[in-house]
């Protein structure tokens, strides 16, 4: 493994590693399932409604505190899908598709960083990359925190190496750039990462700030495309998310929410984990301390959520995975021997039980990812050529948007008081929805019957019709919703 070529052998298990990763992705992926509404909600329907021309525009797109970049790139398969596949899913599992490879440049990344010290311990980065569970499960969310993670952590990689060419600085200046235009919130890890690997080396910063205006002149030309100021969503974002504490209106947090969440999402192993990561060999410091500065960044903020902090997750994981190979390497030759094939995959089954105890303590996709059987029913209900109007309750609204929809029926969103039967039905509504989507009948639809329901181990979503057509009411449309919470 450490020779100048990589031999036959080599090959196949590396190939065999890729392999296990891509296989559990495709296993994994659940198009209908969302760990996050944002997946929907702010990237599918946006990507969906730049296609399209129509869709349904959250207060981030108008008050224009996003960045369109994810959007356009969606876009794209939506468009193909609307023309080669009218009337099905094409566009949006095309989308889907399409993200989920791009998120695969986190292996190359891991392979690259594990490489920068040996192929043996490549080979480990890239196995923990490919089949630790949460690197599987979180390559098929389409948030903008996996895609920005999987850009840095390429960066880190080319900025890492001995001796890193031009070309080399001026790719990772560019993912550096693009990183942060994906998730802004991921500026602090890559000024850390930049300043801690290049000091005061000024050729590199040179090659490294081209690269960064690559990426700031494809920010630019994409929100010109957006019809908007250049990078002023920048601005807004932070007046509204930090200013106004905006993003605090979902929930807030004390600071050691963050290291209460790692604990329990890398499991019983998380001690040695983390130790690993911070043990790992010296070269990998700059990564190190800009994994640790983005925690301590977003322990500052109240509102905390797991994915926020993947990138520093993720990194984790994969320089743990690293520093095992050390370790293992220093116990071989406390023996006077030297690393095995044996040994290496007895160390590969340790992270695999890690892995699995892991996803045991935390739940896995099981805990993170849900929703189907709403948007599952709707598509039952879309189907129908009859179906003229859908409505679902306020409750279940996260979990559905026209872009997951085969056929384009306008969307109704009912009251939050109609799921718990507290009052019936408003008259406007049924008017204007021949179809609800409910767990169960609710007051006022009496003269709806049951379709068909839609059911997993935690929700029951079931499609209630009625005979005649929809008249529309505004009033009760999901747009209107959105911007009667202010959302």
């Amino acid at each position: 493994m450490e020779g100048k070529t990589i031999t036959r052998s080599a090959w196949l298990c590396i190939a065999l590693v890729v392999l296990a990763g891509l296989v559990s992705r495709a296993l994994a992926f659940a198009p209908f399932d969302i760990s996050h509404a944002d997946e929907i909600m702010q990237f599918l329907e946006q990507g969906k409604r730049l296609a399209t021309g129509h869709g349904i525009v959250p207060w981030e797109y108008r008050y224009g505190a996003r960045g369109e970049l994810i959007p356009q790139l969606l876009a794209v398969p939506f468009w193909l899908g609307a023309k080669l596949a009218p009337g099905t899913l094409a566009g949006m599992l095309a989308a889907r598709w399409l993200f989920l490879a791009l998120t695969l440049l986190a292996l190359p990344a891991a392979w690259k960083l594990g490489g920068l010290t040996s192929r043996t311990h490549a080979l480990a980065a890239l196995f923990v990359a490919a089949v630790w569970y949460e690197n599987v499960l979180f390559s098929t969310l389409l948030l903008s925190e996996v895609l920005g993670a999987a850009l840095i952590a390429m960066a880190a990689a080319l900025l890492l190496a001995d001796a890193p060419s031009r070309a080399a600085l001026r790719w990772a200046g560019l993912l550096l750039g693009l990183g942060v235009l994906v998730r802004l919130q991921y500026a602090p890890f890559a000024a850390v990462l930049v300043l801690a690997r290049l000091r005061t080396d000024w050729r590199m910063w040179g090659q490294v700030l081209l690269g960064g205006l690559g990426a700031l002149a494809i920010g630019v030309v994409s929100d010109l495309i957006a019809g908007q100021v250049p990078l002023r969503w920048i601005w807004v974002n932070l007046s509204y998310n930090m200013g106004q504490g905006r993003a605090a209106r979902f929930g807030a947090s004390g600071p050691l929410e963050y290291l209460r969440l790692l604990l329990v999402h890398l499991g019983p192993a998380a001690p040695l984990i983390m130790a690993g990561a911070v043990l790992s060999p010296p070269r990998y410091r700059p990564l190190v301390l800009a994994l640790l500065v983005n925690l301590l960044f977003h322990s500052l903020i109240a509102h905390k959520e797991y994915r926020f902090i993947w990138l520093s997750t993720w990194s984790i994981a994969v320089l743990a995975g690293i520093t095992s190979i050390s370790l293992l390497q220093w116990l071989a030759a406390r023996r006077g021997q030297t690393v095995t094939p044996l040994m290496l995959a007895a160390l590969g089954v340790l992270w695999l039980a890690a892995s699995f105890a892991a996803q045991a303590t935390s739940g896995g996709a099981r805990v993170l990812r849900g929703g189907a059987p709403i948007p599952l029913a709707a598509n039952d209900a879309a189907v129908r050529k009859e179906t003229c109007g859908i409505a679902l309750p306020d409750q279940w609204r996260a979990y559905l948007v026209p872009a997951l929809l085969a056929r384009e029926v306008p969307l109704y969103v009912a009251p939050a008081w109609v799921l718990g039967q507290a009052q019936p039905l408003p008259a406007g509504l049924a008017n204007a929805a021949d179809v609800l989507i409910f767990p169960a009948k609710p007051q006022g639809a009496e003269n709806y019957r049951e379709l068909a329901c839609r059911a997993n181990s935690v929700l029951k979503a079931c499609v209630y019709v009625r005979p005649g057509g929809c008249q529309n009411d505004p009033n009760w449309s999901y747009q209107a919703a959105l911007q009667r919470e202010d959302l």
